[in-house]
């Protein structure tokens, strides 16, 4: 019985470690919900649409944004949320982080499936425990 007991403590340990694994804290940080047009801004990371480019042949806009972030190596992913939907667009390639060495502004470059006139938010996440 006392074996039986043993079993049954052990067993709930290693069940009560993996929510805690599960559950690692991630810092995330999100953009105001800013417009696929030049001059959109937002107050809350400072983000603001630079340039929008739409490319029928590849069905693709890609999306410049200035985003004062001091260290985006930092960041694990990207997403970017639709206002619409609440969920995450499909980007048609991983987003890009660029920097503008004359002004030490860095921004993102984002490629996403062409749609007309729509509201976004940029969601940065960094997987904290995964660095410690």
């Amino acid at each position: 019985m006392k074996n039986k007991t043993g079993v049954m403590f052990i067993l709930s340990l290693l069940l009560a470690s993996s929510f805690v694994i599960a559950s690692e804290p991630k810092l995330i940080l999100e953009s105001d919900w800013l417009e696929a047009e030049v001059g959109s801004t937002g107050d809350v990371l400072g983000a603001k649409v630079v340039d929008v480019e739409s490319h029928a042949d590849t069905d693709t806009t890609i999306i410049e944004i200035i985003l004062p972030v001091k260290n985006p190596q930092d960041f694990d992913n990207i997403e970017v949320i639709g206002k619409k939907s609440k969920q995450p667009l499909k980007q048609k390639s991983q987003a890009e982080w660029i920097k503008n060495d004359e002004e030490g502004i860095y921004g993102l470059r984002l490629h996403l499936k062409k749609v007309p006139r729509f509201e976004f938010q940029i969601r940065l996440i960094d997987n904290v425990n995964e660095n410690e």
